[in-house]
């Protein structure tokens, strides 16, 4: 072949190289990839057969994941992924490993002749296969970083012209430059895989969040469905409860002290339910005589008694479809409760003077305050009524077990009266704040809202409720709390000086700052935020006294008592 043809057939191989290259870089499936690679490797070197190794995600072991012969299926079973963690650099046997660990080409001229190498493995699958390997090229697989990726393998190079095996000696720079090619695209594709997976599993996990997200922020709409306000443990607890059963005919019977709110849970339920858009009703048990409670409850037909001069529809009646509201139901009259466990067993009941009997759709909630089980014990209480209406108990929390609900319900009813008075509040002085937080509230929420109702009239216009707007009882209370003493058992906070912490001004000052401080902290369960709020000073403010002072949180403070 003269000078021309053999630049034209140069030419020729590296367009041909090139465009084999772009193929590559274009297939984004790694088997389907490799599978490509070997057959284009073959293809320059004329090689009869070949294997691709690849490590796997560990980088641990080398795994065959391509194996070809020319017009043959291969059996793969003769090798075993070879650990890299055992192999000793330049002194290991199997040509494989080295080649995979050094980065460096091996080139076996005969695979059945003498060599440093153990080339068992060859003949293993030789022997398995029927076939015969002659000469072997071991080229590694690098990226950018040099980091190896597998080992290309050639087996059994011929000329194409006679077709008698040949060395790889002369071949190797070509196979170098494919393999270099060939391994930028499998570490691209590997790559993409990896980013592709990695997206898939961020898409899935986004997704659980996502869908968690949306059921606590139905958990939470349909808390703030109930119009309720608090966010407490022992708030969340009832709601809890209320969630399980809004949607269901049971039974409900909320306990707890006067002015917990029960009624405002009930119409909470109510409304949530799948019988809002009928009626809530309610009546207050202790508020009548038995007969007008009974004819209430009940209805009566025109003439039923003296005064009966037309028909009227009891509440039983009125409420069918929706939901009975029976407050303080320990007061019901015992000749009642019977009449009430018809209704709650048979779903009917008789208006007075009638001989019909009608029958109901209505839920029934019932409310009290009072322990029902000595009721019973003391023959004041029906025990077959008490286990109808004690199917599904919610015991509602007092004010004084609800933490910082205390906080989110001045701000409430502040807001809604200082809107219904027409007049700006700024708020509730620190020393007013400090008697709220440690008066009881035996009336609780009810209570509150009457003590800031009063305290919105009170205050001046634009100002703070202070106080004495408060109660008298609340002042009363805590009366001592107006003018806290300072307390001293903290030598670390307050300078002791020889005769005495009372001696100088500055000692007073600290005492009473440090009280008022940690009375804000713990009232705000020890959220700086909220209790800078409440002292109307910055944050940083805050965390600048709490660390000159050394205030801390009751887990993290140190013993110093002197």
């Amino acid at each position: 072949m003269n000078d021309i043809g053999k630049l034209v057939e140069s030419l020729g191989f590296i367009e041909e190289f090139i465009e084999t290259s772009a193929a590559l870089s274009t297939e984004r499936n790694v088997q389907d990839l490799l599978g490509k690679v070997l057959v284009s490797a073959r293809k320059f070197s004329n090689c009869e057969a070949g294997r691709l190794y690849v490590f796997d995600v560990t980088k641990r072991h080398l795994e065959l994941r391509i194996s070809q012969w020319d017009n043959r299926d291969i059996c793969d079973s003769w090798y075993s992924p070879q650990n890299i963690a055992e192999a000793e650099g330049e002194h290991i046997n199997d040509p494989l490993l080295y080649c995979a660990v050094t980065g460096l080409v091996v080139v076996i001229d005969d695979v059945y002749q003498g060599h440093s190498f153990d080339l068992q493995g060859f003949q293993r699958h030789d022997q398995i296969n029927n076939v015969k390997s002659q000469s072997v090229i071991l080229v590694p697989l690098r990226d950018h970083k040099f980091q190896s990726l597998g080992v290309l393998e050639l087996v059994n190079a011929k000329d194409p012209f006679n077709r008698r095996y040949v060395s790889f000696a002369s071949l190797e720079p070509i196979i170098c430059a494919f393999a270099a090619q060939a391994a930028v695209c499998i570490n691209n594709a590997q790559l993409i895989n990896a980013n592709d997976h990695l997206i898939g599993i961020l898409k899935q996990t986004n997704q659980q969040l996502e869908d968690e997200n949306r059921k606590l922020k139905a958990q939470t709409q349909a808390h703030h469905n109930y119009e309720i306000i608090g966010d407490s443990e022992p708030m969340q607890k009832a709601f809890a409860l209320m969630d399980k059963a809004v949607n269901t005919p049971v039974s409900i019977l909320l306990t707890g002290e006067t002015g917990t709110g029960k009624e405002v849970f009930a119409k909470a339920i109510h409304n949530s339910s799948e019988r809002k858009n009928k009626q809530f009703v309610t009546q207050n048990c202790a508020a009548l005589p038995e007969q007008l409670l009974e004819s209430e409850l009940f209805g009566y037909k025109k003439g039923a008694f003296t005064g009966a001069v037309s028909e009227k529809m009891g509440l039983l009646e009125l409420a069918d479809g929706g939901t009975l509201f029976l407050d303080e139901i320990g007061d019901m009259p015992l000749n009642l409760q019977t009449k009430l466990l018809r209704v709650l067993q048979d779903s009917e009941f008789r208006p007075l003077g009638s001989t019909q009997a009608k029958r109901v759709n209505i839920r029934i909630v019932a409310a009290t305050h009072r322990d029902l089980l000595q009721k019973i014990e003391a023959g004041e209480f029906r025990e077959d009524l008490y286990f109808r209406l004690n199917v599904f108990p919610i015991q509602l929390p007092p004010l004084r077990q609800r933490g910082t609900d205390l906080k989110l319900l001045l701000d409430y009813f502040i807001q809604k009266y200082a809107t219904q008075y027409r007049k700006e509040v700024s708020g509730v002085s620190p020393a007013a704040l400090d008697l709220l937080f440690h008066y009881p509230f035996p009336g609780n929420v009810r209570e509150l809202q009457n003590v800031v109702e009063r305290g919105v009239l009170l205050c001046e216009h634009s100002g703070a409720i202070l106080p004495e707007h408060l109660s008298d009882q609340i002042q009363a209370s805590a009366g001592a709390q107006l003018t806290p003493q300072p307390r001293l058992s903290y030598s670390h906070k307050v300078s002791i000086q020889k005769d005495g912490p009372y001696t100088t001004l500055k000692n007073v000052v600290n005492a009473y700052e440090i009280e008022v401080i940690e009375q804000h902290l713990k009232a705000n369960n020890w959220n700086q935020t909220r209790t800078a709020e409440t002292l109307h000073i910055p944050r940083r403010t805050l965390i600048d006294k709490m660390s000159r002072y050394n205030i801390k949180a009751p887990l993290k403070r140190k013993s110093t008592h002197s």
